[in-house]
């Protein structure tokens, strides 16, 4: 269940870059103003079972020879962009929840500033820090997912995919208990509804996370399908 190259997943990355790039987008106070509390729920909701997903099919890639750390061993753009985003979103949730800053480098501007001014320092913030991010991402999101969704890779993809939306479903819940427990102030747009939204009525977050989660999914199974058809 392994040797694939990763022209022949680019598609299914690219459909989660896109994801990851929004939910980070998301993060920025005055988009999250204009989002509905259970949208936002749903959008946290939806990382860690897509995450898993996307753990099994970065394991299955065949970058060819390589030498040296993981970073420079990963020959995807889309792999490298959509693992990226992923791990940016979860820090901006980590520093927004906890009112974390190191100097400059804080996802939330002041508010007393214009919206442009704003809207640069988020921008700055996300795309002006991304190969730091890759980097990070590199040592530590990646190699994680390649542990957990190892025994996943014996079984067939149908399987496989499933497996790792339940387990990720769990996982990100109780990523939710964890952020819940931290009362979000004024800081966050929108923040005490949001968690609200998370632990009281889960059941419209949850089917909406899942929807959002399983569109790459099935666009990766029916491509694969499609795939081996030609090869055959």
């Amino acid at each position: 269940m392994s040797g694939l190259k990763p022209r022949a997943l680019a598609p299914f990355f690219i459909l989660t870059a896109v994801f990851h790039f929004a939910s980070v987008a998301s993060r920025f106070d005055w988009i999250a103003a204009q989002i509905p509390a259970e949208v936002q729920a749903a959008i946290l909701f939806a990382q860690l079972p897509l995450l898993l997903v996307e753990g099994y099919f970065e394991g299955r890639l065949d970058y060819g020879p390589g030498v040296g750390p993981l970073w420079m061993r990963i020959k995807s753009q889309p792999v490298k962009i959509s693992f990226t985003f992923a791990f940016l979103f979860l820090v901006c949730v980590v520093m927004q929840t906890y009112d974390i800053s190191l100097g400059p480098i804080d996802p939330t501007p002041p508010k007393e500033w214009p919206d442009a001014q704003r809207a640069a320092w988020f921008a700055m913030f996300t795309a002006g820090m991304f190969f730091p991010n890759y980097l990070a991402a590199a040592s530590t999101l990646i190699p994680a997912l390649r542990a957990i969704t190892a025994p996943l890779r014996k079984l067939p993809s149908i399987v496989a995919v499933i497996l790792a939306s339940v387990v990720g479903v769990g996982f990100g819940y109780g990523l939710v208990l964890v952020f819940g427990s931290k009362q979000v102030g004024d800081k966050v747009s929108a923040g005490q509804a949001f968690w609200q939204s998370l632990q009281e009525n889960p059941k419209i977050a949850l089917p909406i996370a899942l929807a959002i989660a399983w569109v790459p999914i099935l666009f990766e199974l029916v491509t694969e399908k499609l795939f081996k058809k030609e090869q055959a």
